[in-house]
């Protein structure tokens, strides 16, 4: 390394462009978005027909039992799509690489836990992005607290429109 130049200045320079791949990633990034609540699908209702990468917009519907009669074990879910399609969870993480979980209450605890559990089983980076709630900073709080064992990257919305950006900036 050259004194005084950084490592980040020489890997951007001129020299090294030439190791650098100039093409797209092979594979696309494969994105599941799931609003939790009536709130996030109005937002994410309002984005979903922009631009991107493939990503699938779900809402989040209830649990699935694995039968009758075990109702306490909790492995999938239904989930629906935008024009109500209903669909299992487990179905739709298949071949998924990333989860975006999209909240903004604290009501979301259950959903997250059983989508956060079903990502980590699968090696499925798990993503929560909370929506600032109107009940405060007590409320934002408890939304935080539900969500963070359940995701690997947790974000707080400044704003309803800072979500396109931030799945923009996730590759969706």
């Amino acid at each position: 390394m050259q004194p005084g130049r950084s490592e980040s200045a020489i890997m951007s320079s001129a020299e090294q462009a030439r190791f650098r791949i100039d093409r797209p990633n092979a594979r696309p990034r494969v994105t599941r978005i799931i609003a939790l609540d009536d709130r996030s699908v109005a937002v994410l209702g309002a984005i979903k027909d922009q631009p991107w990468n493939g990503a699938r917009f779900l809402h989040y519907a209830g649990i699935r039992h694995v039968s009758e009669h075990l109702p306490s074990l909790h492995i999938d879910a239904i989930v629906r799509d935008e024009v109500g399609n209903e669909s299992s969870l487990v179905k739709e993480l298949s071949g998924a690489d990333t989860v975006v979980m999209v909240t903004a209450t604290e009501a979301a605890a259950e959903a997250a836990e059983i989508i956060g559990n079903a990502c980590a089983a699968r090696g499925i980076a798990a993503t929560g992005l909370v929506l600032v709630p109107t009940g405060g900073e007590g409320t934002l709080g408890r939304i935080m607290a539900a969500m963070r064992p359940h995701a690997t990257m947790l974000v707080v919305s400044s704003g309803e429109d800072y979500v396109g950006e931030m799945l923009a900036a996730l590759r969706a």
